[in-house]
């Protein structure tokens, strides 16, 4: 056989390969929490708030303050909270944030992402505003 040929076959074969662990072995991987952060304002009356549109899919986990310790001292500083965020079930679905008035409860922004869920339960993000 030609050895152009056979070396093909064999570029051919190691590109298989190659999708197949990526496509396989990688989507198996522990992606099961989906981090998402937002910031507020100290000192500022407002909350940010989720909804989850098929709580079937997705799970609410925890908040965590990542905010770095240097910015926490002064009023008016940013804060950021990571929402935390896992798979329970194949699928897609959609998260709505509002960042909401602790006062009078008027919302002044609001966004929405879109998450995946694949067989394994790893949850990604689609689509953020």
């Amino acid at each position: 056989m030609n050895k152009k040929i056979i070396f093909g076959i064999g570029i051919f074969l190691i590109f298989v390969l190659f999708v197949i662990i990526k496509v396989v072995i990688l989507n198996t991987k522990d992606t099961k929490e989906l981090e998402l952060t937002y910031t507020s304002i100290g000192g500022i009356p407002y909350n940010w708030e989720y909804k989850i549109e098929d709580e079937s899919i997705v799970q609410f986990v925890k908040t965590k303050d990542i905010t770095p310790e240097k910015e926490r001292m002064y009023d008016g500083g940013p804060v950021y909270i990571n929402y935390i965020f896992k798979g329970i079930r194949e699928g897609m679905t959609t998260i709505t944030f509002k960042y909401v008035s602790i006062i009078d409860g008027s919302i002044e922004k609001e966004d929405k992402v879109t998450v995946k869920v694949d067989k394994y339960n790893n949850i990604s993000l689609i689509a953020m505003p």
